[in-house]
């Protein structure tokens, strides 16, 4: 009752279901999302700094301070149930989709974890929204481009604006 509650009062605040994680639950999330980010840690690094092998060159994006994991989670979201193409010399690898190797709890963990870590501060996802994104995202069957990051990249920073 207490978390339907505070749920309501968030909502009625103009705050989503995320924001009101309460305290016990964000803790919950948290802890399953470090045993989750264990799959982004070969690309990411266990810091979430990413991997630079060659001055010009990424393996994989820092998440610390990155504007797509801490924007809009529906991007965020997105983006690791997709993944990203191979485009361009910049990047050396893609972003695997992960949409078949996490269920919607793990991933929401996963995310969680990674918008509030390496200095990021952001809502929590709920794998009651990942549910929702996966379903509506179900159709696309290829992986993001950089342009449409890049795209989501604006927006992201327009919102925080």
């Amino acid at each position: 009752m207490k978390r339907i509650l505070s749920i309501l009062l968030a909502t009625s605040l103009g705050a989503t279901a995320a924001d009101a994680v309460d305290a016990a639950a964000m803790k919950q999330l948290m802890t399953d999302g470090k045993t989750n980010f264990m799959t982004c840690v070969a690309c990411h690094g266990m810091d979430g700094k990413g991997m630079k092998p060659a001055p010009n060159m990424v393996f994989a994006p820092s998440l610390a301070g990155s504007k797509l994991a801490t924007g809009d989670p529906e991007i965020f979201t997105q983006i690791v149930l997709k993944g990203i193409k191979k485009e361009g010399t910049e990047y050396m690898q893609i972003m695997a989709p992960l949409e078949a190797s996490l269920d919607d709890a793990k991933l929401a963990s996963a995310l969680t974890y990674v918008r509030n870590s390496f200095g990021n501060k952001a809502s929590a996802i709920t794998a009651e929204q990942i549910k929702t994104w996966r379903a509506k995202y179900q159709a696309r069957k290829e992986s993001y481009s950089r342009a449409e990051l890049a795209e989501f990249t604006k927006k992201a920073t327009k919102a925080t604006e």
